[in-house]
């Protein structure tokens, strides 16, 4: 894949999902159960999705990473994962904190959806981003639908019947219009003031986050987004800073490592490769960077 980075399919996903239950069609989605999973500190590396994912925790719990925000998915809860994120565990001692770990993975392509109606990139993208922690509790009697679904997809892959890929196909829309509910519900009952914009301060800094997840390859200064939220740097970087604590180049600045990591892990792109894609002036100039951010050159980190 010279010249471009490597993005994170279902079929790789399944690669990845080793010690579980898994069925799949191709790259068209991989369904997993994984119970005390020893394969998921794979993903202990930047992931780039380039799928739409939902993991649900029925026991258990662990720590991982949605782009540049920290988030905890313990039993009972279903994180949903749009296009174009990175993900990756962050959980300290991941062996302990799998021991008594259960989870259902559905990953699915951005092609096999494509003949829905349903806008999945469109409303779990406004959802997320209104949501402050995209990990939501599901009630009991949603989790039997939801293991009802994932059973009939595990029993109709096992046939020999000959539409299978379209049936799961159907399946599966059902099953992300079922999560697009709990996600609706979630924030009519735990933030019904969110839906108004209440916050213009917090509304810009979303703003600013989905610039950065979409322009960091190309573009890590300030100003840039400053321009596209037609606001000066100097008050885009109070915003930020006053929102989240951290700022705005520091946010840049995470989203292009975790797109590094993930290139330098999951491509046979060069490093000079992944410094032009990257937009650096050159090698060295990325190198440096990536040491002084990570304390490793790009080569040690490949090889770790």
């Amino acid at each position: 894949m010279e010249g471009k980075e490597t993005f994170i399919t279902p079929s790789a996903i399944n690669a990845m999902l080793t010690s579980g239950q898994n069925v799949s069609i191709g790259d068209d989605f991989v369904v997993s159960r994984q119970r005390n999973p020893n394969s998921i500190p794979a993903f202990g590396h930047p992931l780039r999705i380039n799928c739409y994912m939902a993991v649900f925790c029925s026991s258990g719990s662990i720590s991982c990473m949605l782009n540049m925000n920290e988030y905890t998915l313990s039993s009972g809860m279903l994180m949903v994962i749009t296009p174009g994120n990175i993900v990756r565990i962050t959980s300290p001692d991941l062996e302990q904190a799998l021991s008594n770990a259960s989870f259902t993975f559905i990953a699915v392509s951005v092609d096999y959806l494509a003949n829905s109606n349903f806008d999945f990139n469109g409303f779990f993208s406004e959802a997320m981003t209104i949501l402050q922690n995209p990990c939501i509790s599901v009630a009991n009697s949603e989790i039997h639908v939801l293991t009802d679904y994932v059973d009939l997809i595990y029993h109709l892959v096992g046939t020999t019947a000959k539409y299978v890929r379209e049936s799961v196909s159907a399946i599966l829309s059902s099953v992300f219009y079922q999560f697009a509910s709990y996600v609706d519900d979630y924030l009519r009952v735990e933030h019904p003031d969110t839906r108004t914009d209440s916050s213009r301060s917090r509304r810009m800094f979303e703003d600013f986050m989905k610039l950065v997840k979409d322009n960091h390859h190309a573009e890590r200064m300030v100003g840039f987004y400053a321009d596209k939220l037609c606001v000066t740097p100097k008050y885009l970087s109070k915003v930020v800073k006053d929102v989240s604590g951290r700022s705005a180049p520091e946010w840049i600045d995470g989203f292009v490592i975790m797109s590094a990591k993930s290139m330098l892990k999951y491509s046979d792109m060069t490093v000079k490769e992944i410094a032009n894609e990257l937009n650096f002036p050159n090698q060295s100039f990325f190198s440096k960077f990536f040491k002084n951010q990570t304390g490793f050159t790009p080569n040690e980190y490949r090889e770790e």
